[in-house]
């Protein structure tokens, strides 16, 4: 099977070699597509942000009508909000204007999704690996993580993951083409107004800027222009906050109703004892076992980061670059945040809170194996890609999942 598996990729990727670079793009992102259409869900139920647009288009900050039943919108001096980053809801609202509030929000989170996948091999393609290596790279983050089954649902919890992830990597790969800091620092900045923990990564694009000149003059001319970029968006963010709770401050989620009794956030909304949870949450999670067949399913706590990813072994081997130290150290500078959080991202498949900084991921992953990948390699992407198989089949087309 890995053999048969391997041929026919190594085949397809010998015709796309051939083809210009727009076309090979297209023709990714478009297989990619069509993967996400046959394991599309329903219309989410929670789609916050088709509300949220269509607030927007109306001149408002708050939701109203259906919007303001939905789960965790936070009533507020008589109006009712959105607690998570808008960015979603601003790519929403064109489609918004045209369908109203019945559009189906997870349908632009599988065309950002097939777009990702295709970026992801953009960016591979930079840090240096060929072009068979990319397409199983790119196959591997698309279809062989939690990415799947979070961009396939499309609810307002799980798309907010998959704009932080196309504008986190469009801000990479500009990055690694050495082109504009200030447009690099804007789209790390859209995609802090998805997830605001991306944010953290900053320290890896401060890096490469500092590279790419021999002195100091035009590094800080360069990190100023990145700073300038980033901090547009962190102020038209601190505006919404304004604008929301009058403070600058993001009050929300701690004004979410029934937050303070949670048992899950006794301690706040963050805090240092919730570390052992995510320990739990990302190296030892596993699936429910069953006394019959078929012995086990998903399990909606989550499922650990190597057990959904296998090929992620791949990040701790392989000669240690520069740029690879600069994406282990982007992903331990948002860590913190996230294992510090309450809950561990349920409800999931995977830990979901990892796709944060999964395009470093990649880039490690990519450090870790072959140039020509072997037979070990091919075995864990597609072991990936099963497990994540299992996953979007059994929750989204069968609901077969519990706590």
């Amino acid at each position: 099977m890995i053999n048969k598996a391997s041929l026919t990729l190594s085949q397809i990727t010998r015709n796309i070699a051939s083809l210009r670079l727009p076309y090979k793009l297209l023709i990714i992102a478009l297989a990619s597509l069509f993967v996400f259409l046959l394991s599309k869900g329903p219309p989410p139920g929670q789609n916050h942000f088709v509300y949220l647009a269509d607030a927007f288009l109306h001149g408002h900050l708050g939701v109203s009508g259906g919007g303001a039943a939905l789960a965790e919108i936070v009533p507020y001096n008589g109006n009712f909000y959105v607690v998570y980053p808008p960015m979603p809801a601003v790519l929403l609202m064109p489609l918004v204007a045209v369908f109203g509030t019945s559009f189906d929000q997870s349908l632009l989170s599988v065309f950002l999704a097939a777009a990702c996948v295709a970026l992801t091999w953009f960016m591979l393609k930079k840090v240096g690996s060929n072009g068979n290596k990319a397409l199983w790279l790119g196959a591997l983050f698309g279809f062989g993580t939690c990415f799947w089954f979070i961009a396939s649902v499309g609810s307002s919890w799980y798309i907010e993951h998959v704009v932080a992830v196309f504008f986190l990597t469009l801000a990479i790969i500009l990055a690694l083409y050495k082109k504009s800091p200030f447009f690099s620092g804007l789209l790390l900045g859209f995609a802090f107004l998805s997830r605001l923990p991306v944010v953290l990564s900053f320290p890896f694009f401060l890096f490469l800027i500092y590279e790419q000149n021999s002195s100091w003059k035009p590094r800080l001319k360069q990190i100023a222009y990145f700073a300038v970029g980033l901090g547009v968006l962190v102020g038209v963010y601190e505006l919404y906050n304004f604008g929301r709770w009058g403070v600058f401050s993001d009050l929300g989620y701690t004004l979410i109703p029934g937050i303070q009794q949670d048992p899950y956030f006794t301690q706040g909304i963050f805090n240092l004892s919730y570390i052992p949870r995510h320990i739990y949450a990302i190296f030892f999670q596993g699936p429910i076992l069953l006394d019959k067949f078929p012995y086990f399913e998903p399990n909606w706590m989550g499922l650990g980061l190597f057990f959904t990813t296998p090929a992620f072994i791949y990040i701790f081997k392989g000669p240690w670059n520069r740029l690879s130290k600069y994406a282990a150290l982007a992903v331990a500078c948002i860590l913190p945040v996230l294992i510090t959080h309450g809950t561990v991202g349920f409800t999931q498949f995977g830990y979901r809170f990892s796709l944060d900084f999964t395009p470093f991921l990649m880039i490690l992953a990519a450090k870790g194996m072959r140039t020509n990948l072997g037979r070990e390699e091919k075995a864990l992407i597609i072991l990936s890609v099963l497990v994540n198989l299992w996953g979007v089949v059994s929750i989204v087309k069968f609901n077969f999942v519990s706590f």
